[in-house]
This record gives structure tokens, sequence and C-alpha cells, in this order.
């Protein structure tokens, strides 16, 4: 099915006299920096950043959502208010360490192939970056520490108060309001409040890729800062695609939100800019065949649409990273030296990023790039040929996004891969847009919206788990020492979160936990205590000379390893200037050998039988073997590790159909050793399963838990 889409112009702010920076006689920005006014025009902003602008510094909101378009300037929006006031204090955080690093070029210059200088934001107002911005996540923090024989807590605090702009992720944000950096020279409360009293703004970066645990998370550490500092608090959320169901809870916890949107029109007109090119877009159902066979199946196609143009520039975005480098592998083969064929996703260090990144910008030759999430949200590419895979309405419109962002490109071209086992979708679209129809943003917008289910957003989270990391974050708050200076914070916490807890706070989180004996207990707190948790089935990957983490389930498929001691797999990752702490939470340590040309149809099993396990409920799950995998030792490679776990018993694929979790949930089949079937999930997936248990799996749970009579 093919659509036209139309190109998008955004609305100017009207300058002097109707703006709401309070310009009278002239325009601020304009005056203040090189971003100059489009001819015939006094404002070089769009409405939507005016707005923000006022928003952030004086508007009545504590919360504000920026939701203009992807390529309308809601980092610049997100930022304004910092370059016209030096002393105007800002944390960002963004979810990938891509975005901490893309987020940095935009504010510092930068140097062009032809030898000249593109002025960064700072440059731009005046302003110096390199004193001004501090970049922190957890490798950069863990080097620091080592290098300055330091620790996390005194390199944190030190950024904090010395830096006016933080480009970190909401990881950290999240450990430093539930009291994770300690050091015995200063109280627990230190860092916290350091913390909530810097910025003048927190800005939360493309928010809606997070699911109801980092949602549930946040309102707790937002209530933290807000009812822990005496003047008022602002948080900024820039997304496209916010999410209704968050919005509703920040306002049942008494926030005050607004939201601002861009402004826009499908033609040129007086006082609007072009922000995104038209495009032609396609969606293709697979059939009987993976993205991988479609890419094979059509690489003449993609090599005519790249070579079509004078140095061709396109992405494949993929949602699995061990399918992004076969993909690769596969397409440098077909395309052999007409087109360059690069990757970057999760096992791509920064040297390698780098390179392609250098790639795109300067090669003569067309240049293909490869990638997963870490191209997903909000890096910016010079492309004019997009294809991707689609799972739900919010990637389709993220995706898109990509597309269109720069001129120069004879053509734009999107093609949408919409997932065989769910042929409804396109049946849906096509009840809603026409053949070869020219159509607006918008429409596709809702026409996608409407097709695609809903992602999955257990709304009982927040109730079932939310209640018990407050408590968390509360008990810190009330120990020794703190706990009547702290004891008013606490309370008007309580009182902020009793509309989404019930009235108990502690009473509540207490009896959450009385039904797991101590291990489960300790196991749900831990997990609670990280932000986006990582698979608990994580492996460390040698592969070639790159090293990283990825999910064991996601890899093994696909490859063919050697099982390591860590110490020889460690030894090797320094003497390629790699840091142990890349790969502390690592469960298994692996060589890869070889990716495989078929996929490996790995059995996940354990050695407990089902009159030792219970379903339906949390339990720490062990005896796990792999098996269908060729190699005896990657079998047996979990088998004496444990893994805070839910099973539901009864056929996997109903289950999975049960509530139509989308293709990166973690939902495994697992088989027992009485030959008993489950779906099984782990760590924050298992958690969100026993937030359903009184909602969609409760039928199942009901049908499968009729005890074995011996």
């Amino acid at each position: 099915m093919k659509v036209s889409l139309k190109p998008l112009y955004s609305k100017l702010n009207a300058g002097p006299g109707q703006c709401p920076l309070g310009c009278q006689k002239y325009c601020r920005v304009a005056e203040n920096s090189g971003l100059k006014p489009l001819e015939g025009q006094s404002c070089p902003l769009s409405v939507h950043q005016a707005r923000t602008w006022e928003a952030v510094v004086k508007g009545d909101a504590d919360i504000i959502f920026n939701t203009a378009t992807t390529g309308d300037g809601k980092s610049l929006a997100a930022y304004l208010a910092g370059l016209l006031d030096k002393n105007f204090r800002i944390m960002g955080l963004y979810p990938t360490i891509e975005l901490v690093d893309d987020q940095d070029r935009s504010h510092r210059d930068r140097k062009n192939s032809d030898g000249s200088i593109e002025k960064g934001w700072h440059s731009l107002f005046g302003l110096n970056a390199d004193k001004r911005i501090d970049r922190l996540y957890g490798e950069e923090l863990s080097r620091r520490v080592s290098d300055g024989e330091s620790n996390r807590f005194q390199e944190l605090r030190k950024a904090i108060e010395n830096k006016p702009l933080i480009l970190t992720n909401p990881d950290i944000f999240h450990l430093i309001t539930h009291f994770q950096y300690r050091n015995p020279a200063y109280g627990e409360t230190e860092l916290p409040l350091l913390m909530a009293e810097f910025p003048d703004v927190w800005v939360f970066d493309e928010f809606h890729i997070f699911g109801p645990h980092q949602e549930a998370a946040v309102i707790n550490s937002l209530s933290f800062i807000r009812r822990s500092q005496q003047r008022k608090r602002r948080f900024l959320f820039t997304s496209a695609t916010p999410k209704d169901s968050f919005i509703k809870q920040l306002k049942a916890a008494g926030f005050e939100t607004e939201k601002i949107p861009g402004n826009y029109s499908d033609h040129a007109q007086p006082g609007y800019r072009k922000i995104l090119e038209a495009v032609d877009l396609e969606f293709v159902q697979l059939k009987k065949q993976d993205a991988m066979g479609w890419l094979a199946e059509h690489h003449d196609d993609i090599e005519a649409a790249l070579t079509a143009e004078d140095r061709g520039r396109g992405l494949i975005i993929l949602n699995s990273v061990a399918q992004a480098g076969r993909v690769v592998e596969l397409l440098k083969g077909l395309f052999q030296d007409s087109v360059e064929v690069e990757e970057i996703s999760g096992r791509m260090d920064r040297a390698s990023r780098q390179q392609t990144q250098n790639k795109l910008k300067n090669s003569a030759k067309p240049v293909l790039v490869v990638g997963t999430s870490a191209v997903d949200v909000g890096v910016d590419f010079k492309i004019h040929l997009l294809i991707f895979e689609s799972s739900d309405s919010a990637t389709v419109i993220q995706r898109l996004g990509r597309l269109g962002r720069h001129q120069g490109f004879k053509q734009y071209r999107a093609i949408a891969l919409l997932p065989e086992h769910a042929p409804w979708i396109l049946s849906r679209l096509q009840k809603q847009l026409s053949e070869e129809v020219s159509i607006d943003r918008e429409a596709l917008k809702d026409a996608v919206l409407k097709a695609f289910d809903a992602p999955k957003e257990f709304q009982e989270y927040h109730r079932e788990w939310g209640v018990v990391q407050a408590h968390g974050m509360l008990s810190k708050l009330q120990e020794k020492g703190y706990a009547k200076v702290m004891q008013p914070v606490c309370d008007r916490i309580t009182q902020d979160l009793q509309p989404l807890y019930g009235n108990s706070i502690a009473g509540t989180a207490k009896w959450k936990l009385r039904d797991f004996d101590q291990p489960v207990a300790d196991a749900i707190q831990s997990e609670l205590i990280r932000f986006r948790g990582g698979t608990s089935l994580q492996a460390a990957v040698w592969d070639d000379k790159r090293f990283y983490t990825y999910d064991l389930l996601r890899l093994l498929p696909y490859t063919q390893v050697e099982v390591l001691e860590e110490s020889d797999f460690l030894d090797a990752a320094l003497s390629q200037g790699y840091q142990s702490y890349t790969f502390q939470y690592a469960q298994v340590f692996l060589k890869v050998q070889r990716w495989v040309d078929e996929r490996i149809d790995i059995q996940l099993r354990t050695g407990r039988d089902s009159s030792e396990l219970q379903g339906c409920t949390l339990i720490l799950l062990g005896k796990l073997c792999l098996t269908h995998h060729p190699q005896s030792d990657v079998i047996n490679c979990l088998t004496r590790k444990s893994f805070l776990s839910f099973l539901v018993p009864g056929d996997y694929w109903k289950v999975r159909d049960a509530f139509r979790v989308g293709p990166l949930f973690g939902l495994h089949s697992l088989t027992d050793s009485s030959e008993k079937t489950y779906a099984c999930a782990f760590g924050q997936d298992a958690l969100l399963l026993k937030a359903l248990k009184n909602g969609r799996l409760t039928k199942l749970c009901r049908q499968n838990s009729a005890p074995t009579i011996f």
C-alpha cells in the first residue's frame, strides 16, 4: 500500500509586540545570537519554541509537554532559556548515549568536510560550551572515578555544583533520587537534595519510549524534587507522542501540566518555515519471511534508489541487534563496492559509530546505515531512503520522523515493514487510507494510531509496584539522623502520591511483599531500584574486535559461541581499551565464533518439575538450560544462577496472544522437567506480568492453576 505524505511547514513566532518572550521593540533571540529570521520575518523561532520558553521560565505549570513533531526544533526550545540567560541551569535526561552525544554536538562548533566551521548553539549565543556543559553517563562516570581515585558520589557532586548544563540519562537521575550514591563523609540526603536544588528545569527527552516501571519511578522522583524545595520546580518533556495515561497519573499526583503543540501547514505560506519534505510512503506486509528475507529479495531496488541520488544516503532500522549484524553482512555481499554498508547498534563501540557518522557526512559513495534503537530515538541523519520494522504506532510515527529533515535530494522514500503475525494492521490502514492518496501528517498519524494496537501500558503497574518503590524512597528520607528534619518533606510527598497508591503507602508496600519469602522480596526491591532494568539474562559478548553486552536469549539463536571464564573475557576487553565496569551486570561471558545463516530454535528449560514451580506469581527460577543449541557448554551456562521470574502455565503463544505484547517484550517459552509448558518473563517484565494478574491474565491463571495430584 502506497501513500504520499505532504511536506510540513511550522508556524513562526510573530515577533516583537506579540512575543511570549516579552520582546517589544526588537527580537531578543535575533539580537543576542547568530540565529537570524527568514526573509520578511522578525523572529527566528517557531511558535512552539517561544511558548516553551515562556512556560519554562514563568509559566504556571509544573510539567510542560512540548509535542511538536520530530524535526521542528524541540531541543532548541528546551535549552533556549539557558542560552539567553547564562545563569539558568538545566539538566537534560536522554535515554541513549547517542542522544547525549547528539545534543552535545548541537551545542558545540563542528568542522565540515570542506573545512568550514558550523557554529553550535553556545557559540551562536556567545557562550563557551567547554566551560558550561558536562556529559554524564555510566561509563563516563566510572572512567572519572578510575582516573581520579574518587567515587561516584564525589564526581556527581562536582558536576552538579560546577556546570550549568548537564547532559545525562534518567538512570543516574533515578539512582540519585533513590539514594544509591553514598559517601561516608556526607549524609544520605546530601546528593539528592543538591540535585533537587540545582536545575531551574529538568528536560526529559523521548520519554514515550519508556514503560510503566519508568513512569512510576519518575513520578516518585518528581514529587521528591517538588516537595523538598521552596521555589517552583519545572519539568519539560519533549516528545511528539506522550502517553495520555502518564499525563493522567501526573495530574492525579497534583502536578499542573501544559501541552505545547506545534502549529503546522502542508503548503508554503508567509510566516511558516519548511521542516519536512514530501515523502513517498509504502506499507509492506511481510508474508512467510522476516525483514532480512525481504531486504535480500529487494536489494536491487534499494541499490537503485541509493545510486540514483548524488551521494545517496539510506537508513534501515531493525528491532534486533543480532538481525542488524546479519543484514549488514548480507548487504555488503550483495552490493559489493557500489554502496558502503555500515552498522550502528548496541554492539558497536563509540569509535565505530563516529566513523559511520563521518562516512555519512563525507563519503562520495552511497552510504546505507543499518541500525536499531540506537538510531531510532532522536539522532539526526541526512537521508532520503528509510526502511524500518514497525511494532506499534509510536514506533512508526517516531521512525518516520527520521526522514525528510534535510533538503538536497530528488526523492524521499519510506518503507514500513509490517510484521507477519499482525495482518490486521494493513487491512485497517486500507480502510482508512486510499491507495496513492496524498495526505497530511496529522491524517497519517490518526490512521496509524487506529491501525496498530496501542502499546500495552500495564495500567495497574503503578499501584502494584510504584507504591513499593515510593516506600523505599520515603524510608531513606526517614532514616535515623535526619528523620526529624525530613518528616515534613515525607508528609508532603505522601500527600501527593496517595491518590495513586492509596492512603497508607507504607502499609500497602509491606502488604504487597508479604506473600513472598525474603529472597524473592529482596530480588523485587533490587529490580525496583534499577531504572530501565536491562535484561536479567545479560551476556558479555566478544565479537571480533568489539565487546558489548546483549540479551542472551536474543543472541544465541543467531550465533555459535565459546563460553569463557570472566577473567579471560576481561583480559581481552581491557587489552582493547574497554573497562571492566562495562560488563559488571553480565551473567555469562561469550566469544562469538560465527553468525549462523539459519536461526537456531533454542528452547528454555528448567530442571525443576511442576511440583516445585508455582505459576502466576513471582519466584526465583533456577536450574535453567538452553536446549537445542549445538554446543553443550552453552546449554548449561545458566544452570547455577537464579532469576526473578513470573510463569504462566499453558501454551506460550496463547499467553502471548492473550494481551498482544510487542515483539520486544521479554516473554519466553519454558518447559519444566515434567514437560509442562509455561510463558515466562524475567526481571522487570516479570513485575509487569504480576501487575496483570488481576486483569488480563486472570482467566489464564485460573484455567491453568489446578494443582497436580500425585
